[in-house]
């Protein structure tokens, strides 16, 4: 009996000693569950904001290049040179350097609609371009004479509000296209959309079939005026747009002007921004001449050590 008391109470211990030894190691299990739910989701959101940053710095990186190389296109295109490399009716030009991508558009105004030197007809082609039946079409252009012009000249003209116009008449020439959206009609329509048809920088009642992009071009094709001329010998005014893309990356940068040719002796002046392209709006590059018939030799060198 006294031989088996100490037994029974060694036996005691080491099963208090495994349950404490248990116990400790479900506690430590439990506070290392809790620190990670706690620490996890700190680090992938760090993570997270991490690569956020980084892509917005190398989108804003891109952005940048692109800005440069549509002031160099811009040179290009009102410099004494005459030379350019790419088409004046929207159609996209692209080039690749290392691992970047670069499209390029530029729309000569000429093949554009003034909106304030333009006759009622060219008006109505315009709006027809925008998917207008012909009587809406008809109506958006007499709106617009109104909107633009003096009322005087009008007064023979109903004075019944037109609904497809704005709320009230400008009686003064479009300062921007954007001026279009105060129609009821064109409200919805997007601003970029508007500017694919519309100008108010080339200055003429005319417009250049061969450089009219093609929404436009199939409109003019369908209908008849005789404002519409087969070329512009001197454009005054592009819409210049390039987007660079980072290949595999899904990350691009885009910059939109709209320039024209200087009257001070410079080669060029912006006049305004203009709705840049989005990264999917111009074709991946594939079959493309390369950055030295777009750009330059000197412009292409420079892309090729800024890639590397």
């Amino acid at each position: 009996m006294s031989d088996r008391a100490p037994h029974d109470r060694a036996g005691t211990s080491s099963r208090d000693e495994s349950a404490r030894s248990g116990f400790s190691l479900v506690a430590v299990l439990v506070f290392m569950l809790i620190v990670s739910a706690i620490v996890v989701p700190f680090a992938v959101t760090a993570k997270t904001r991490l690569m956020i940053a980084n892509s917005e710095v190398e989108q804003e990186r891109l952005s940048l290049l692109a800005e440069g190389l549509g002031n160099v296109v811009a040179s290009m295109l009102t410099g004494t040179s005459g030379r350019q490399q790419f088409p004046l009716d929207s159609t996209p030009a692209s080039c690749r350097s290392a691992g970047f991508s670069f499209a390029v558009r530029v729309q000569d105004h000429g093949g554009l609609i003034d909106l304030n030197a333009a006759d009622d007809r060219l008006l109505e082609l315009g709006f027809a371009a925008l998917g207008f039946e012909q009587r809406a079409s008809t109506e958006l252009a007499k709106a617009a004479l109104r909107f633009r012009d003096n009322a005087k000249l009008f007064a023979d003209l109903p004075r019944s509000r037109s609904a497809v116009g704005p709320p009230e008449d400008k009686q003064a020439p479009f300062e921007s296209v954007s001026e279009l959206q105060e129609f009821s009609a064109l409200s919805s329509i997007p601003l970029r959309t508007l500017n694919g048809v519309f100008t108010v920088n080339s200055k003429r009642g005319t417009i250049s079939a061969d450089r009219a992009p093609d929404r436009l071009r199939a409109a003019l094709a369908g209908g008849s005026s005789a404002s519409v001329v087969q070329a512009v010998a001197d454009a005054s005014a592009y819409t210049v747009e390039v987007v660079v893309r980072r290949d595999g990356s899904g990350i691009a940068g885009e910059a939109g002007f709209i320039i024209e040719k200087s009257p001070t002796g410079a080669a060029f002046s912006r006049v305004s921004r203009s709705p840049a392209a989005e990264a999917g709006a111009l074709p991946p590059v594939a079959g493309t001449a390369g950055c030295e018939v777009l750009f330059g030799n000197e412009t292409a060198q420079i892309l090729r050590g800024w890639s590397s």
